[in-house]
């Protein structure tokens, strides 16, 4: 610690600064003093942490040091000692850039390390802080220019507001201007391949819900219209809680490299498919399948003829039924061999032609014609490329490929890869050239040596079969055995040989005798998939031969097939005929690898073995048949008289079920009869009842109204209450009646419209307004939305008045809180939709299809909490139908319902008069009909108003029930 006496002797004694340094070393700090007339060389920041220094020096003020030191850019802490009174002094040099001061008569050493201290921990501060500003700003230099140097767009979503911030490097990638569009998510994945868009959703939704790395490949559309490949990189940011606000990454454009990976792929699969057949022609053709569509929406191949004519060798087109409009274009129109354009120039020169982007103008110039140029806008030229089969200086032919219906062009790049692949297809149709030949002067060779051969071969083996023929006529099995045998002896490619003769029972072929190797693979039934139906079944083969009679060899090209190792690779089959029986058989030679080892005089050999084979079966047979007939004759007799026993026992068994169906007629008819009486005993009793109890209801109604009318002698509250009890009762009452009435005529088909022409939207306002006050005892929302050009139609408005209300109030009775809803809209001109949707108590799916029935109920108890017959909506139905119209509901059980009903806007006036003549049956609701399981009755609340029918009783119900006499 330093006593103030000797702090102040040490500043005066010609050292004029103290470095209090913080780098502590065993538990002590170090001071060092400095020379007063270098203060900047000593004042290194990298050796000091502080200065302190003595305001009177002996070579100056502390004030001038301190601005010295702050002009040469030296930042280390400056704490100054001032004498008492010099606060001015302070200000200045805090000014000046002191970091402290401290007057000589408050030092002390707790003050001075505490002011020591407290000036390094700011300085460090500093000094760290800006240390990584300095560090940021380097390293968002060099961030700035690996994006550059790495060309990649980058991308940054705000989750948020799904807006994506895009440098100019992305735009370019797109196509689109920075200044002139702005891209969102939206934007931006719709321009997405539609094959990549799930997939890109799916990698986005897993690394913003799962945290799964995103990193994929995808194609995205260019203004240009072609699809560009990249590869987006990218990583969420997140909140507190873990959801996540922005989204951040990179794209890479990687077209040219797909380009070039396609590119040495297609080549690549060129040259297998060029080496895979050593025949001219189908190398070629080969060829342009495989083009098409990688690299031509169709493809054709002209070869140089050894007369130098030209001739078209192949042809491919993406759609197959245009594949002939090529071939018709050569055929009409073939060169002339001075052209200046197309694959002509390209045979006469042995040069590239290329036009990458063919106009109308273009075609209408070259056409001969106008059929020419008819042709060649059906196969609506876009772009044009054309290069030669060379090999040497020689040109063989040339390629044309031709974008049409994809929109493509094609760049230099392309015509770069055709030069390419037409090189190697040149070298591979050479070399399918010389081998092809070398074959075939190999064989003429070998056929000339071997054809003697086989001649005399045959010559030998007729005579053996003739000598059989001659020796075992009675024992057939033994004859057709040797004959086998004696064909694949004598047959060089004959490895099995085999006989089938037709088989009476089911005018099939049955394998006799077989002979050689491999006869057991042989398949004789339909078991092939159907993916093999081209190579059919052996006994599929022969049964043709043996139908049509004629010979057929049958060949199995498909050598590598593992499916078809159990066919044979050839087989030559002739019919077995003779003069008096017809065919009896098929005779059949084949050879399990070679698809060319039987050959025409093989098949010469075989016909004639045929013919000598039928004489002898025929022969066999003739002498069996007459043994076999006296079996047959006595057999069949045997048969006869069992049959005609089966056939009385089953005449005596159709008696009694005719006698029993008879039976049950007749009971199907007494039922019927009882049931038709029983429904019209009811109709009629419900009719008579109902007629029976409005008069008295009607009386009930009228003196209870005249009660609460009379002014003379009013009655006191109580006694008003009760009458108007009294009067609604009686309304209710009445109105059930009236339902009754109603269904009794619908059942008996006497219920009629009364058609008038009227405004619906004012007729259903109106009754919504009757009903407000319902729905405000619950508190509901009852409104409205009329959508009507032509409110007017022609229709019953008493009826369809009646409908609206069975339905309305059902809604409002089956709905304890939320709003009841009515919309009116057009369908079309001639048809208009009524819907009311409730958010009430819904009903259960298995009650749907029960919801129209008469006098049903969801809640069939005595408690139950909503009152009512059940007769509202099967009478509504009936109404509905009546003006040809439908009703439907949807419903969830708790959700609410919605009732549906389509009416036309007029209705034919036919229906006047016309009655629902058939009584409906206990479940002729549709599956789609849902409402609430009630009676849908407007009287069942006090106070409402009802319709036309239950509305306060008019002067004739008065005379009816008598109360008449007392007001008129």
């Amino acid at each position: 610690m330093l006593g103030s006496k000797y702090l102040d002797e040490m500043l005066h004694s010609g050292v004029s600064t103290t470095k209090y340094s913080q780098g502590q070393q065993n538990g002590r700090s170090d001071l060092k003093l400095i020379p007063s007339h270098c203060p900047n060389v000593a004042l290194n920041p990298n050796n000091f942490d502080c200065v302190l220094l003595d305001y009177r020096l002996p070579d100056g003020d502390g004030l001038s040091l301190v601005k010295a030191v702050r002009g040469a850019g030296i930042k280390v802490p400056l704490v100054v000692l001032t004498g008492q009174g010099d606060e001015q002094i302070a200000v200045d040099l805090m000014k000046a850039g002191a970091s402290d001061y401290l007057p000589k008569s408050k030092v002390s050493p707790e003050t001075l390390s505490r002011s020591l201290r407290h000036a390094v921990r700011i300085y460090r501060a500093e000094r760290e802080a800006e240390l990584v500003t300095q560090r940021l700003r380097e390293s968002e230099e060099r961030y700035r220019l690996v994006l550059e140097g790495s060309n990649d767009g980058i991308w940054d979503w705000d989750i948020v507001t799904q807006e994506i911030y895009c440098n100019d490097r992305l735009y370019e990638i797109i196509g689109l201007s920075p200044s002139e569009h702005q891209i969102t998510s939206k934007s931006f994945f719709e321009r997405l391949h539609p094959e990549d868009q799930a997939r890109v959703k799916q990698a986005v939704d897993a690394h913003l819900q799962d945290l799964v790395e995103l990193n994929l490949e995808f194609r995205l559309l260019h203004t240009s219209g072609e699809y560009r490949y990249c590869i987006a990189r990218g990583k969420a940011q997140r909140d507190t809680q873990g959801s996540p606000l922005r989204m951040s990454g990179v794209i890479s454009d990687i077209t040219q490299r797909k380009r070039a990976e396609e590119s040495l792929r297609f080549l690549a699969e060129a040259s297998t498919l060029l080496s895979a057949s050593l025949d001219y022609q189908t190398t070629l053709e080969n060829l342009a399948k495989l083009a098409v569509p990688r690299l031509a929406d169709w493809c054709a191949i002209d070869v140089v003829r050894p007369d130098l004519t030209y001739s078209r060798l192949a042809v491919a087109h993406v759609n197959p039924e245009k594949e002939k409009l090529v071939w018709e274009l050569q055929r009409r129109y073939p060169p002339k061999g001075d052209e200046d354009y197309g694959y002509p120039k390209v045979l006469r020169t042995g040069e590239s032609y290329a036009h990458f982007d063919v106009s109308d103008e273009f075609l209408t110039t070259v056409a001969r014609d106008i059929g020419h140029l008819e042709l060649f806008r059906q196969l609506n030229h876009k772009s044009y490329i054309c290069v030669p089969l060379q090999v040497g200086d020689k040109t063989l032919g040339s390629i044309s490929f031709v974008w049409s219906e994809s929109g493509r062009r094609y760049t230099q790049a392309d015509l770069e890869l055709a030069e390419d692949l037409a090189r190697r297809a040149a070298l591979a149709a050479e070399n399918a050239r010389l081998y092809r030949e070398a074959q075939e002067a190999s064989q003429s060779l070998r056929q000339v040596v071997t054809i003697l051969d086989q001649q005399q071969q045959q010559l030998r083996t007729l005579q053996q079969l003739t000598n059989l023929l001659n020796q075992r006529l009675t024992n057939l099995p033994c004859l057709l055995r040797e004959m086998v045998g004696a064909l694949v002896k004598t047959i060089p490619g004959a490895q099995f040989c085999f006989i089938m003769l037709k088989n009476p029972q089911c005018n099939g072929l049955l394998l006799s005798v077989t002979a050689g190797i491999g006869t057991e693979k042989l398949r004789f039934e339909d078991a092939l998939p159907p993916s093999l139906r081209e190579v059919p079944p052996t006994e599929a083969l022969l049964s043709e031969v043996f139908v049509t009679g004629k010979s057929q060899l049958i060949q199995r090209l498909d050598r590598d097939s593992q499916h078809l190792e159990d066919v044979p690779a050839a087989m030559y089959s002739v019919t077995i005929e003779s003069v008096q029986a017809g065919r009896l058989g098929v005779l059949a030679i084949g050879n399990w690898h070679n698809p060319n080892a039987f050959d025409e005089e093989d098949q010469k050999l075989l016909v004639a073995v045929g013919e000598q084979a039928a004489i002898a079966i025929d022969n066999a047979r003739m002498i069996k048949a007459l043994e076999e007939q006296e079996t047959r004759l006595e057999f069949q007799n045997q048969m006869l008289a069992q049959q005609n026993q089966e056939l009385e026992s089953q005449r005596q068994q159709v008696l009694r079920q005719n006698e029993e169906l008879e039976s049950q007629r007749q009971q199907v008819l007494l039922q019927n009869l009882q049931l038709l009486e029983a429904a019209r005993l009811k109709s009629q009793f419900l009719a008579t009842m109902s007629h029976e109890l409005r008069t008295p209801m009607n009386a009930v109604i009228g003196f209870s109204q005249l009660l609460l009318r009379q002014r003379q002698s009013s009655l006191i509250p109580q006694q008003v209450d009760m009458v108007e009890r009294i009067l609604n009762n009686g309304k209710n009452l009445l109105t059930l009646i009236n339902e009754i009435l109603d269904l009794s005529k619908i059942e008996a088909g006497r219920l009629e419209l009364k058609l008038e022409t009227f405004n619906l939207v004012q007729l259903l306002r109106a009754t919504i307004e009757e009903l407000r006050s319902l729905a405000e005892e619950k508190h509901l929302e009852l409104d409205i939305q009329a959508d009507l050009q032509n409110p007017n139609v022609s229709n019953d408005s008493v009826r369809l008045r009646q409908i609206f209300v069975n339905l309305l109030s059902n809604a409002i009775k089956f709905t304890e809180s939320g709003k009841v809803q009515v919309e009116v809209k057009e369908i079309s001109s001639e048809q208009l939709t009524i819907i009311v949707k409730d958010t009430g108590i819904g009903i259960a799916q298995e009650d749907l299809k029960h919801i129209f029935e008469e006098f049903r109920q969801i809640d069939q108890t005595t408690t139950r909490k909503y009152s009512g017959t059940g007769l509202g909506l099967a009478i509504t139905e009936s109404l509905v139908k009546l003006m040809q119209g439908t009703i439907t509901v949807e419903s969830q059980l708790g959700e609410g319902s919605t009732f549906r009903v389509e009416l036309p806007r007029l209705v034919p006036a036919e229906r006047e008069c016309k009655c629902f003549q058939s009584a409906k049956p206990a479940n002729n609701s549709t599956a789609s009909v849902s409402a609430p399981s009630c009676n849908d009755k407007i009287n069942h609340c006090t106070g409402l108003k009802a319709s036309t029918q239950d509305c306060s009783v008019s002067s004739e119900s008065l005379k009816e029930s008598g109360i008449g006499k007392i007001l008129y």
